[in-house]
């Protein structure tokens, strides 16, 4: 009976340190970031800048994260080519999902907006990367330097492919 005893109390003992070790871990291993919030577009800035609004009220500037898309004009400095059509693909992109909208923060920039991947349920519940549409258009290029972003890979893929067929910024004549 005395070794069932020890074996008792040695498997108890096991099991009980496990169950605090995961309660610890669970506690400290809390993401600072939501991986995932979903919001409602309520303006687009630019190609790459939107604002968004939870049903709380809450609102957010995001920067999208990993691309830089064609400058709208600000002051005296004129638009730069296709910044407008950056701009008209980004609402297309939103009003497609009916504004709502999957927030993948990722940082804050220096001007204090959320860098974050951003996407929509597409049909049969598919995910649609707003960052990968514009590049595969050409309207947009990937941000060299900066924040890595969780799909870096896709966009630079997105981007090879509108390269490969001359699209958006790509289709433009460099010796001008």
């Amino acid at each position: 009976m005395k070794p069932l005893w020890k074996t008792l109390v040695i498997l108890t003992a096991i099991a009980g340190a496990t169950i605090i070790a995961i309660s610890i871990f669970q506690r400290t291993n809390q993401p600072s970031i939501a991986l995932t919030e979903e919001w409602i577009a309520t303006q687009v800035a630019d190609g790459d800048s939107i604002t968004v609004r939870q049903t709380d009220g809450s609102q957010m500037s995001v920067e999208l994260c990993g691309i830089d898309a064609p400058e709208m004009k600000q002051g005296e400095v004129p638009a730069q080519a296709l910044s407008n059509k950056a701009k008209q693909k980004l609402l297309k992109l939103a009003a497609a999902a009916n504004n709502q909208l999957m927030i993948i923060p990722v940082a804050k920039d220096s001007d204090g907006r959320t860098v974050a991947e951003v996407m929509a349920r597409g049909e049969s519940d598919t995910e649609i990367s707003f960052q990968e549409e514009l590049l595969k258009s050409g309207l947009a290029k990937t941000r060299l330097g900066g924040v890595e972003c969780p799909n870096q890979i896709a966009f630079e893929n997105a981007q090879r492919l509108a390269i490969a067929s001359k699209t958006g910024v790509w289709s433009q004549d460099k010796r001008k």
